[in-house]
């Protein structure tokens, strides 16, 4: 695979360069050897030292000599920086799942992470947070500044989506947001497929500090209230 080491096309298609440039190099030489030769034989028939027929004798003895080629090399490329590589698999990953150039995720897995929520399942709170942070928040006490709906995204595009949501909302000093992910209802077998992905990928983020399921009336299950740190 491209990325980590040479492909066996850029190993061709380099050794094709090479042996061009070294046919180039060898003709050149060629030229230039006949050239100094040519010199040397006119610079010695002047000064007498050997005379025409000798110089004629000379040139047909070695009319069909040809130079010999110097032999050929692969010269290896030197292995991509890792940070390239890591750059090339994001860009490759990112036009797989759709995403622009440049969208990011934040390096956010889909781990299982149900384990750390709270409340039955349904509220997550930083061990630095008020614990009643997420009763908190679905009594209103933050005003909710901005909304993300990732209905019909797919996972990879959901996870970009809602990293640079919660970097737009830091920008702007957001401290309440909801975030729609749905119930399922569209999915197949009808299980949320972003549910505890959402979760998971919000308990990664460290500037969110608590978060908990809407009230029925705001969407339950199928939406998130998320309360972000205050930007310094």
């Amino acid at each position: 695979m491209r990325g980590s080491k040479v492909g066996l096309a850029d190993l061709k298609r380099l050794r094709q360069d090479i042996e061009a440039k070294q046919r180039r190099d060898a003709a050149d030489a060629a030229r230039r050897a006949e050239r100094a030769a040519a010199e040397a034989r006119a610079a010695q028939l002047a000064a007498g030292v050997i005379d025409a027929d000798d110089a004629q004798a000379f040139e047909r003895a070695v009319s069909h000599v040809q130079p010999l080629a110097r032999d050929a090399r692969i010269l290896h490329a030197p292995a991509p920086h890792k940070a390239a590589d890591a750059d090339d698999m994001k860009a490759r990953r990112a036009a797989a799942s759709g995403t622009l150039p440049g969208q990011v995720d934040a390096g956010l897995s889909d781990g299982d992470l149900t384990h750390l929520l709270c409340e039955g399942g349904t509220a997550f709170v930083r061990v630095e947070a008020a614990p009643d942070t997420p009763r908190k928040l679905r009594r209103g006490q933050w005003r909710i500044g901005a909304e993300l709906d990732l209905h019909g995204m797919r996972v990879d595009q959901a996870r970009t989506a809602l990293a640079s949501f919660i970097r737009d909302c830091m920008a702007h000093d957001i401290r309440c947001a909801r975030i729609v992910h749905g119930k399922g209802y569209g999915s197949r077998d009808t299980e949320p497929v972003l549910k505890d992905k959402v979760r998971a990928w919000l308990i990664q983020t460290p500037d969110v500090q608590a978060f908990t399921e809407t009230p029925e009336k705001e969407g339950g299950a199928g939406a998130l209230l998320i309360l972000l740190n205050a930007r310094n």
